[in-house]
């Protein structure tokens, strides 16, 4: 089973529909989307790690239309509300505006992309990122406790780096979430 970060970055799909939106060659998407997808988990789950978060996060998970989205983004990304849903996520991942501009602008370093660029990819692919996880934890989910937000935390862990291999793509995680997450 591909890891969450694999998911996204591998999905055809989502590069494609966010390249057309964007009006970017979708090889310059994947780029863009192999950059952002594993700092963007790294938010997840350090606001699922943090005392920050008011469910605001666990709720998104929840809800399954973001699965929908993660499987035919296509049909979303053109939709009115999509950019406000997508901003309304990327706060819950990235904590502020400010920590959402640095992010756009470690990535135009890694990429040579623009930065109004990225900024602009940022918003739909937040609830892309939900989509993963949701799609990975509905079995998990089934009830509500008081302790989700750790076995949410605990299985995110999982799921993004499965085998404790330490490889490069969670390093690379790790590394971005703590230079833009501080």
């Amino acid at each position: 089973m591909a890891g969450l970060i694999d998911m996204v970055i591998n999905n055809p799909a989502i590069a494609k529909s966010i390249a057309k939106q964007v009006g970017i060659d979708v090889g310059d998407a994947g780029s863009i989307i192999g950059q952002l997808a594993p700092i963007l988990m790294g938010g997840a789950k350090s606001n699922l790690n943090s005392e920050k978060d008011s469910g605001g996060l666990l709720k998104h998970i929840e809800q399954s239309n973001y699965a929908d989205i993660f499987d035919k983004p296509e049909a979303h990304v053109n939709d009115g509300n999509f950019k406000n849903m997508g901003n309304d996520i990327l706060a819950e991942l990235t904590g502020s505006k400010e920590n959402s501009r640095e992010v756009a602008r470690h990535v135009e370093q890694e990429t040579g992309m623009s930065s109004s660029i990225i900024k602009s990819v940022l918003p739909m692919l937040a609830p892309m990122i939900i989509g993963a996880l949701t799609k990975k934890s509905a079995p998990s989910l089934g009830g509500h406790s008081s302790s989700q937000s750790s076995s949410m935390t605990d299985m995110l862990s999982g799921l993004i780096d499965q085998d404790n291999d330490g490889s490069a793509i969670d390093d690379i995680m790790g590394m971005a979430a703590k230079f833009i997450f501080k």
